[in-house]
């Protein structure tokens, strides 16, 4: 979170702010990184969304 979000979130809390990362791995051993965007996009869609960022590179072992 930038500083500048921190200090209102500390003030109102942090609805709809950041984005969370994840690299997944499935049973094919396919990898991925995805992330989770809690902005919502308007006020008919306040939810956050699911993102495929990259296919990864193949994780040995």
């Amino acid at each position: 979170m930038q500083p500048q979000h921190a200090q209102v979130a500390r003030q109102r809390g942090s609805w709809g702010v950041g984005k969370f990362y994840f690299d997944v791995q499935t049973k094919d051993k396919k990898c991925f990184r995805i992330y989770y965007d809690r902005e919502p996009k308007n006020a008919q869609d306040r939810s956050g969304h699911w993102f495929l960022l990259a296919e990864l590179e193949e994780v040995e072992g």
